[in-house]
C-alpha cells in the first residue's frame, strides 16, 4: 500500500524544515533564511554554504549543489526510502498515516500500522527491561552475564551504546510483569516476538543484543546462551518488523562511520562488530547468522548509495566460513546463476567488494592485534574475481592448463553477468590474467555489451559542472522564476507575455521550448503546482527526482528576480534561443522563414520587457 498523497502534504506541512535541519547541523538566522555548515557527510566544508528558506520549505547547499524538502534531507542523511522518511516525520509529529487504495485495503493497511506501532513498543520495553537487568540487577545470573561479557573484552561504553541486556532464565524474569505496567499485553509480546511456543520467554537466561533497523527503531534480538542448553545464538522469529534477510547488526550506530569512510565492512558475527567498534573501527556490521550475500550488498547500496564505495566481506576462519566460501567459489553453481553472485551484485551496485582472509574471527584476531595492524590487512584485501579465482584453481588441482580449461565456462560466465563495463573490464583483465587467455575470450561480443550508463533524460543542465549554453541556462532562469515568485509566473504560464501593447498576440511557453527534456518535464511538473503552496510540491511523486534541481533553483531565483518584468524578459530569452535552435536544426526552409520572423518580433518585445 502506497502512503495517501494528503498524508505525504500533512507531514509536509507540519514538519518544520528548520528544526528537522538543525537536527543535523547548527543554523543561524540570516535575513529571510537560515544557513549553516553542510550536514551532508562527504561535503566537509569550514565556511556555512548550506542554506534553508523556511517560507518555501526547501534546503539547499552552493557547495554539493544538493537540496530539496525536509523529507528529503532525512531520506539523505538517514538513508531511508522516501516512504520510511515520510514515515519517521510522520511519528516525529504524531501524524496518522493514511493509505492509497480501496477501503477494504485502507483499513487493512491501517491495521497493520496498528500492529506494528504495538509491536515496536514491546519491543523497546523489552530492549529496556533487559539492558536494566544486564546493568542494574543484584541477581547472580545477571553478574554472571556481566563478568562473561568482560571476559569477551566489552567495556562499559559498549555495553551501553549498543544497549546489551540479558534475560532472565525462565521462571525467574519479570518481562511480562514490566509490560503489563505499560499496557502491553502478553499477544503484543508474543507477535513481537518475544514469548516461545510453549508461552514462555523466547530468550530466557541469554546475554541481548538488540537489532535496530536503519531508523534506529528496535525490530528484534540476537540471545547468546550462557550455558550448553539450545543454540549458540538465537534470532527473533520472523515479525511484523523483522526480516533478517533484510537487516544487518550495528545499525545505527555505525552508519554515520560508513558514510564517513565510504567503506563498510561485513562480518558475520555480532560480537565482530562490537570489539571492532571498540578498537576504533567503527564501519562494520553484520549478517544475521548468514555469510555475506547479494541481498546484503543491495542493503548497503539501497541505504548508502553514492556513500559506499568499497565493501569488506570477512568470512570466519571455521567450518562454516569455509563452506560459505567455497559456495561462492562453486563453478557449478555461478554458471547455473551467474546473475546471483557477489561479482554481478557488486557490478550493479558500482562497489569495489573485496575479500579479507583472517586467521581467526575479528573479535578474537583483535585481542591479539591493534588497529593498525587491522587496517593492514584490509589493505592486503583481494579483489573478489581475484578471490574466487584463486579459490576455484585451488579446488581444481592448482594451476594445470586442463583446470584452466575446465574453469573458463565458468569464469566467462561470471564477468558476462556484470553489467558495469568498468568493473566487467576490470574482471576480464584479472581472469585473463589466472586462465592465461586473452581478454577478449572472456568479453561478450562488441554488439552485445552493455553500456551501464545512467539515463541522462531528467538532466537539467547547470548542476555542479554547469553546460555554458545560453539556452541550457535560460531555461534554468525561467524556473528559478517560477520558484521565487510563483503568483506572478501563474499569470505568464496561463496568460502568455504580450508581444505588443495593443495587440492580441502572446507569447506561452511550452515545455518543448526549453533545452532538455529534464527542463520540460520540470516546467511542466511546477505549471501544474503554480497556484498551490510550493511545500506541497514533493506530495507529487514526479517531483522527487527534480529535489536537489528545485532546491538550488529555489536558492537561485531569490537573487534572480527583482520584478514581473524582469520575468517577462527571461521568458521572452528562452522563448528567442529556443526558436534559434530550431533554426539551426531544420532542414525546411519555410520553416526557417517563419521562426526568423518569430525570433524578430520576439526580440523586439523584450527591448520593452527588459528591466530597467
Amino acid at each position: 500500500m502506497r502512503i495517501s498523497q494528503s498524508s505525504i502534504e500533512r507531514v509536509k506541512e507540519t514538519a518544520d524544515i528548520i528544526e528537522v535541519a538543525s537536527e543535523f547541523t547548527a543554523l543561524r538566522r540570516q535575513g529571510q533564511r537560515f544557513v549553516g555548515l553542510c550536514p551532508y557527510p562527504d561535503h566537509d566544508e569550514k565556511s556555512p554554504s548550506f542554506g534553508v528558506t523556511p517560507e518555501q520549505g526547501f534546503y539547499y547547499c552552493f557547495g554539493c549543489q544538493r537540496g530539496g524538502d525536509a523529507i528529503k534531507l532525512v531520506s539523505d542523511l538517514k538513508d531511508l526510502p522516501f516512504s520510511e522518511a515520510v514515515t519517521y516525520l510522520a511519528e516525529r509529529s504524531n501524524i496518522e498515516l493514511e493509505f492509497e487504495g480501496s477501503r477494504s485495503d485502507a483499513e487493512a493497511a491501517k491495521k497493520r500500522q496498528s500492529r506494528r506501532k504495538a509491536v515496536l513498543r514491546a519491543l523497546s520495553l523489552a530492549a529496556a527491561y533487559y539492558h536494566k537487568t544486564l546493568t542494574a540487577s543484584d541477581s547472580p545470573h545477571a553478574e554472571e552475564a556481566r563478568k562473561y561479557l568482560k571476559s569477551r573484552g566489552f567495556t562499559h561504553s559498549t555495553i551501553e551504546e549498543f544497549r546489551l541486556g540479558y534475560a532472565m532464565p525462565r521462571g525467574r524474569g519479570a518481562l511480562m510483569r514490566a509490560a503489563g505496567r505499560y499496557d502491553i499485553g502478553r499477544g503484543d509480546l508474543d507477535a513481537a516476538g518475544l514469548l516461545s511456543s510453549g508461552g514462555g520467554e523466547r530468550f530466557a537466561g541469554r546475554v541481548m543484543f538488540p537489532i535496530s533497523d536503519r531508523r534506529g527503531k528496535i525490530v528484534g534480538f540476537g540471545g547468546r546462551a550462557m550455558g550448553d542448553d539450545g543454540p549458540k545464538y538465537l534470532n527473533s522469529p520472523e515479525t511484523e518488523v523483522f526480516d533478517k534477510r533484510n537487516l544487518l547488526y550495528g545499525f545505527p550506530q555505525v552508519t554515520e562511520h560508513i558514510r564517513r569512510e565510504s567503506a563498510a565492512i561485513l562480518v558475520e558475527g555480532y560480537t565482530d562488530v562490537l570489539m571492532m567498534y571498540q578498537a576504533g573501527i567503527k564501519n562494520a556490521a553484520a549478517t544475521l547468522g548468514t555469510a555475506a550475500t547479494p541481498a546484503h550488498l543491495k542493503i548497503l547500496g539501497r541505504y548508502f548509495g553514492r556513500h559506499t564505495d568499497r565493501v569488506y566481506a570477512i568470512f570466519d576462519p571455521d567450518d562454516a566460513g569455509n563452506r560459505a566460501a567455497s559456495r561462492l567459489a562453486d563453478p557449478e553453481a555461478l554458471s547455473r546463476d551467474p546473475g546471483s553472485s557477489l561479482p554481478a551484485a557488486a557490478a550493479q551496485l558500482q562497489i569495489d567488494l573485496r575479500m579479507v582472509p583472517l586467521t581467526k574471527d575479528p573479535a578474537d584476531w583483535l585481542k591479539e592485534h591493534s588497529e593498525a595492524d587491522f587496517r593492514e590487512q584490509l589493505d592486503r584485501s583481494v579483489p573478489i574475481v581475484e578471490y574466487l579465482l584463486q579459490t576455484a584453481l585451488a579446488g581444481q588441482s592448482g594451476g594445470s592448463a586442463a583446470s584452466k580449461s575446465r574453469l573458463l565456462p565458468w569464469a566467462k560466465s561470471l564477468v558476462q553477468s556484470m553489467d558495469d563495463p568498468v568493473m566487467r573490464n576490470d574482471a576480464a583483465r584479472v581472469a585473463s590474467e589466472h586462465l592465461g587467455v586473452r581478454v577478449e575470450e572472456l568479453l561478450p561480443p562488441r554488439a552485445d555489451r552493455r553500456s551501464g550508463g545512467r539515463d541522462a533524460s531528467n538532466s537539467l543542465g547547470g548542476g555542479e559542472k554547469p553546460r555554458t549554453s545560453p539556452f541550457d541556462q535560460a531555461g534554468l532562469d525561467v524556473l528559478a522564476f517560477i520558484l521565487a515568485a510563483p503568483d506572478s509566473a501563474a499569470e505568464l504560464i496561463e496568460g502568455g507575455v504580450e508581444l505588443e501593447p495593443e495587440a492580441p498576440e502572446t507569447l506561452v511557453l511550452m515545455p518543448q521550448d526549453f533545452a532538455t527534456s529534464g527542463q520540460g518535464q520540470l516546467f511542466a511538473l511546477l505549471a501544474r503546482h503554480v497556484h498551490e503552496e510550493l511545500r506541497t510540491l514533493p506530495a507529487d511523486g514526479e517531483a522527487r527526482p527534480f529535489m536537489d534541481h528545485i532546491g538550488r533553483l529555489s536558492s537561485r531565483g531569490e537573487n534572480l528576480f527583482k520584478d514581473e518584468a524582469s520575468m517577462r524578459a527571461a521568458w521572452l530569452r528562452l522563448a528567442i534561443l529556443s526558436r534559434q535552435n530550431r533554426m539551426r536544426t531544420t532542414r525546411d526552409f519555410d520553416l526557417k522563414e517563419q521562426l526568423h520572423l518569430e525570433v524578430l518580433r520576439l526580440k523586439g518585445a523584450i527591448n520593452t520587457s527588459a528591466p530597467s
